[in-house]
């Protein structure tokens, strides 16, 4: 039931990237068209490339720890029995969520203060403190799929499709 759930939401998150993905297409086409033709290069598009790299990554980040796509080197994987190298990708699961809970102890503070601040990006106006909660966004919910992953190895299942 919960890995149905992830998985949901892990999928939704990655339409969600995509749609930040074709934003991102759009806007850079509509501002070499608008340069070309009109001579007015399109306003704020380095910013709104910025937003959408940012949720592109973030939103993908789920389902790439679901599916267990990220990028790993396998040097041990065929010296190494299988129950040797569950304990392994277990322990490096757990490292995973260590270190995204690390990064999102470290994001929270800075997302706080852009609110306080009011910090807004400077062309397109749009607040920064939300990029911040879409970059805790993305961590929490990568945690919650090494998580689900975690137990899948730790009970011998191995990976969760």
């Amino acid at each position: 039931m919960i890995y149905r759930l992830l998985s949901r939401l892990a999928r939704a998150c990655t339409i969600g990237g995509a749609i930040a993905l074709a934003v991102m297409m759009l806007g850079t086409d509509w501002d070499i068209l608008a340069r070309q033709l009109a001579g007015r290069p399109l306003t704020g598009v380095v910013e709104l490339v910025e937003i959408t790299v940012l949720a592109g990554a973030m939103l993908g980040l789920p389902e790439a720890f679901l599916r267990d796509e990220q990028i790993k080197i396998d040097l041990l994987d065929a010296l190494l029995p299988d129950g040797a190298l569950r304990v392994i990708e277990a322990v490096g699961l757990g490292l995973s969520m260590l270190f995204l809970a690390l990064l999102c102890r470290h994001v929270w503070q800075p997302m706080l203060d852009a609110r306080m601040f009011g910090d807004v990006k400077y062309d397109l106006g749009v607040p920064v403190w939300p990029l911040y909660g879409l970059i805790l966004f993305g961590f929490g919910a990568s945690i919650l799929t090494c998580g689900a992953l975690f137990w899948s190895h730790i009970l011998g299942r191995g990976t969760v499709r």
